[in-house]
């Protein structure tokens, strides 16, 4: 049980360490801002809407990423120690918070945000104003997420300043984790959190908070009568309806830096393992200007 919750941990912190040298370059142009700023965007997913909880899982690993057992690819990011081998394709070798597995869940979220700082940096104009509301699968808690503030930058990628409106991400962009398939989201950000469960606050000390990176996106898992299965980079859906994320990894923000900490969710897995990633997926949106 133990070494399954590492592996969480372990897999969730290899996908956000890349290099620096973005983060660097960007703390010189911190002053640049985004063409037409402020950029406003309004996002409001409604109560009684299709909301769902992503359980971990293995991620089946794009070839045209990652590579085939025969022709492994990208092992900086995921190395071979950390895949499995299924017929000619890899697979993340354990759990992690991309998998197909998924479960309905109550929920609603409203979101709205400024974009104005362009580029990653020591300062920022970005603005986040958030809230997330819903239930675990069993229906049993009742989770808050608060995001009042745009982190100006991240030591792994470029993070436009805390908020981006219309950016590529994912897949082999070098934004974001690489377990995600490329694709367009027309609002982005990261910031630090403030989570509730059950109405206490749970961000793990007083000099903490949750890291969170939230993304209003193109289509890019299917239905779920087709198993609400994650896309490959070719099979993302451009003209589908568009999909919110809300994810909060097993990392907490300190005053020293980003740390690995499960996330304290209290739902408990058939392994009787604590979920210590949180997942949640809105396919129920409205977006306005």
């Amino acid at each position: 049980m133990k070494g399954r919750k590492t592996l969480i941990i372990a897999l969730a912190a290899a996908v956000m360490v890349v290099s620096t040298a973005a983060a660097a370059v960007a703390h010189s142009r911190s002053n640049r801002t985004v063409i037409g700023a402020p950029n406003n965007v309004k996002m409001v997913a409604p109560k009684n809407g299709d909301v769902r909880w992503i359980l971990p899982g293995v991620r089946k690993l794009d070839p045209a990423i990652f590579g085939t057992p025969g022709n492994p690819l990208r092992t900086d990011l995921i190395p071979e120690a950390m895949r499995a081998v299924d017929g000619d394709l890899y697979t993340t070798a354990g759990p992690t918070p991309f998998s197909d597995n998924s479960a309905p869940i109550e929920g609603h979220a409203r979101v709205k945000v400024k974009d104005v700082t362009s580029v990653a940096g020591s300062t920022t104009q970005d603005k986040i104003n958030a809230k997330f509301e819903f239930t675990s699968p069993d229906g049993e808690t009742e989770y808050t997420v608060v995001v009042k503030n745009a982190l100006p930058e991240i030591a792994d990628h470029e993070n436009f300043g805390g908020v981006g409106v219309n950016a590529l991400q994912h897949g082999a962009t070098g934004i974001g984790t690489p377990l995600m398939p490329q694709l367009m989201a027309y609002i982005a950000f990261w910031g630090p959190a403030d989570l509730y469960v059950n109405g206490e606050l749970q961000n793990g000390g007083d000099d903490q908070m949750r890291f969170v990176h939230f993304m209003l996106s193109e289509r890019v898992r299917s239905s779920v009568d087709d198993g609400y299965t994650l896309a490959f980079d070719d099979q993302v859906d451009p003209e589908g309806s568009l999909q919110a994320h809300l994810i909060l990894p097993p990392v907490a923000l300190t005053a020293a830096g980003p740390t690995g900490n499960p996330v304290p969710t209290g739902f408990i897995l058939p392994n009787g393992a604590e979920q210590p990633f949180l997942h949640i997926m809105f396919d129920t949106v409205k977006v306005n200007r």
